[in-house]
């Protein structure tokens, strides 16, 4: 296998793990989100990587691991999302108090 190969199978790899961990626990894990991203940001530098080609990674991982597009997976979500829980600060809804 290529270098240009194995990068881009590890870069599938660290997207698949980050999908798989928010599918699983409901939040995105934002430590290996932003590995992906500076992954993906360094394959792109060194011109490994294209912009649509990682649109392609990211649509194929959707449906490899949400058996759905992205654009159907955003929609699902804004579809879910309930604007009541902006009634109150956030603050407030993660159970913090403010000390004065």
């Amino acid at each position: 296998m290529h270098d240009e190969q194995k990068a881009m199978a590890r870069l599938a790899a660290i997207l698949e793990d980050v999908y798989r961990q928010y599918k699983i626990n409901g939040l995105m894990p934002s430590d290996r989100k932003h590995y992906f991203s500076g992954y993906a940001n360094a394959l792109m530098t060194l011109d490994l990587l294209s912009q649509s080609r990682l649109e392609e990674l990211i649509e194929e991982t959707n449906l490899t691991v949400f058996n759905m597009s992205l654009k159907s997976r955003r929609e699902r979500l804004d579809i879910k999302a309930d604007p009541s829980m902006f009634d109150s600060p956030a603050w407030r809804r993660q159970g913090k108090t403010i000390r004065f």
